[in-house]
């Protein structure tokens, strides 16, 4: 049995994050990872920190924007302790492939700029000026150069580290159940035995609806999401380019391709089905990619909600237990400020985001 000050469930994007903090605020933190690395579905993503283009409308733009601008702070200070990410804040383009997108994208646009944001509409023949090489026939794209992307694993190694440096400490271990004594909250019972703390932040991603004594149903599913890293086109420039059949986004000399979305459990395998609905889409976006074949394939498990937006705030009932899950298809982008959001609460503090819309009670 060991104490702690604050035991953090999880060791992806969220999980690092708190940690790093609360070691900041000089917190003895425990980190549990269920494998044997930096989470499961941080490493499989593609790094898109996407803020306009996944949350065009609403709070969740505001949100998004926070957790945007917060990547950028934090690119910084990882690089200054010795620990670049590979941030980069070079835009992302939405293509439009009919009429119905392009008149709602271009709607997107003008409200983002009426509301302070930068959003530029490209017609056909500005957008194949901007990506030379493009396939098919768009009908247009909206710039957004303010979204960009971020080497995800590296991101989530970094913060680790640095949370290490500042003294959590991460554990190889499964978290089993909750331990409430007389009605409080005392720790969790984990594969590596009991770990003690008055202070819990559940953050196993699709995980998480499966640890015991939670005091509510926490309704987080696992939605499988598979990839391809592919020879980025010779033809065309390197621009993150986001359309309803794929995205594509750079990494080194390479193009990540994603994503499906599938409810198939907890199953993290790729199927020929997905490897090829991929390759065809890539191959739509940019035909130079059309016969390439795969550099490599890999699934990841993103933890959704039935509203798809994360899950973040205190327990009602149970003291001492912080809920940061539920991030779905924006992990990599909401996750640093999430994560520092959960611990503020932890430590009782004035939170740096507004996260009471996010709060388990909506779903009661």
């Amino acid at each position: 049995m060991r104490n702690s000050d604050v035991l953090v469930i999880g060791a992806g994007v969220v999980g690092a994050a708190a940690a790093r903090a609360l070691a900041a605020a000089g917190r003895k933190v425990p980190v549990l990872s269920r494998g044997a690395g930096i989470g499961e579905a941080s490493p499989a993503a593609a790094g898109m920190l996407a803020a306009q283009v996944e949350s065009p409308t609403g709070p969740a733009l505001a949100f998004a924007c926070a957790a945007r601008a917060r990547h950028a702070a934090l690119a910084a200070e990882l690089a200054a302790a010795g620990l670049p990410v590979d941030h980069h804040a070079d835009g992302i383009i939405h293509v439009a492939w009919d009429d119905s997108e392009a008149g709602a994208l271009r709607a997107t646009a003008q409200s983002h700029r009426d509301a302070g944001l930068r959003a530029e509409w490209l017609d056909q023949d500005q957008l194949r000026k901007e990506v030379p090489g493009i396939g098919g026939e768009p009908h247009g794209a909206v710039a957004y150069p303010d979204d960009g992307r971020v080497d995800n694993a590296r991101l989530v190694k970094a913060l680790m580290r640095d949370a290490i440096r500042r003294g959590a400490r991460m554990e190889f271990a499964v978290a089993d159940r909750l331990i409430v004594e007389s009605g409080r909250l005392t720790g969790a019972a984990a594969s590596a035995g009991i770990r003690s703390a008055p202070v819990v932040i559940l953050a196993a991603g699709a995980w998480s609806a499966r640890l015991a004594g939670l005091p509510r149903s926490i309704p987080v599913e696992p939605v499988r999401g598979q990839m391809l890293r592919l020879p980025w086109p010779a033809a065309m420039p390197q621009r993150t380019l986001f359309g309803s059949r794929a995205y594509l986004v750079p990494r080194g000399p390479d193009a990540l391709v994603g994503s499906t979305m599938e409810r198939a459990g907890f199953d993290p395998n790729t199927t020929a089905d997905g490897i090829a609905s991929l390759r065809a889409a890539a191959g739509a976006i940019a035909p130079d990619l059309a016969s390439v074949p795969p550099l490599e394939a890999w699934a990841g498990l993103r933890p959704m909600t039935p509203d798809g937006m994360p899950i973040i705030g205190r327990d009602p009932d149970l003291e001492g237990l912080v809920y940061a899950t539920g991030h779905g298809r924006n992990g990599i982008l909401l996750g640093p400020l999430s994560g520092e959001i959960a611990a503020d609460l932890a430590l009782g503090a004035e939170t740096r985001f507004d996260a009471g819309s996010y709060g388990i009670g909506r779903f009661a």
